[in-house]
């Protein structure tokens, strides 16, 4: 039996559907993988069904955010009242159906953590609530893991700068160097490694070290370095 990769070199994610080709209506080929809620911060929890389908050699993971009321109505209804749909993981064909849909799902929760994660498992069928505990416990215990080994880089400068400066740094879980600090004057987080001793702000297009992220909180955010 082939070994599954869960991390292919194939895998391309388009998570909050910015590009206009993934912006699109589940297609009718697409096959329940599973429905479950998601939580999104402070904001709500709402629910998420996500489809899985197997096309000209590749395989895609689609995800469509729902209202309330649209648990235990028929696909169709559920779709014609999302709040959004489209393709937002896909990679080449590996495995059965359900070993594929599970790699997709994992792939997307972890690049989702820090915006939405899983707040509860309704139904399957592809992804088993037995599957979707594991991979979310799995997640979860690694989020902590890097988080532990971020803890012990806290006296690198560039994150001694942030805290000098206000910014709030806290570990980021993403990685054991990756740290979350919030961006001077605005109400977004940056990011911050703690190991390249460098920030980035992809919503204001900056990055830079220590110098350049004291600059950029004097300037309340103004250009430092262009991305």
């Amino acid at each position: 039996m082939p070994t599954i990769d869960f991390y292919p070199a194939s895998l391309v994610l388009d998570v909050w559907l910015k590009q206009f080709e993934n912006r699109a209506p589940v297609p009718e080929d697409a096959e329940a993988a599973c429905l479950h809620d998601i939580s999104l911060g402070i904001v709500d929890v709402i629910p998420e069904a996500l489809f899985f389908r197997r096309h000209e050699g590749r395989d895609e993971l689609w995800a469509a955010g729902l209202t309330h009321k649209a648990p235990g109505k028929s696909r169709e209804e559920q779709l014609a009242s999302a709040y959004n749909q489209g393709r937002v993981a896909w990679s080449a064909n590996q495995g059965t159906p359900a070993e594929s849909a599970e790699v997709l799902f994992r792939a997307l929760t972890a690049v989702r953590h820090g915006h939405v994660w899983p707040d509860g498992y309704r139904e399957g069928p592809l992804i088993t609530k037995a599957a979707h505990q594991r991979i979310v416990g799995e997640l979860e215990a690694e989020i902590e893991r890097n988080r532990q080994e971020a803890e012990a880089q806290s006296q690198a400068p560039i994150i001694v700068m942030a805290r000098r400066l206000g910014l709030r740094p806290e570990p980021a879980g993403k990685s054991p160097s990756a740290w979350y600090a919030d961006c001077p004057g605005k109400s977004h987080r940056l990011m911050v490694s703690s190991s390249a001793n460098e920030f980035g702000c992809g919503y204001c297009r900056v990055k830079g070290g220590t110098a350049e992220l004291e600059a950029l909180h004097g300037q309340r955010c103004g250009s430092v370095i262009a991305l």
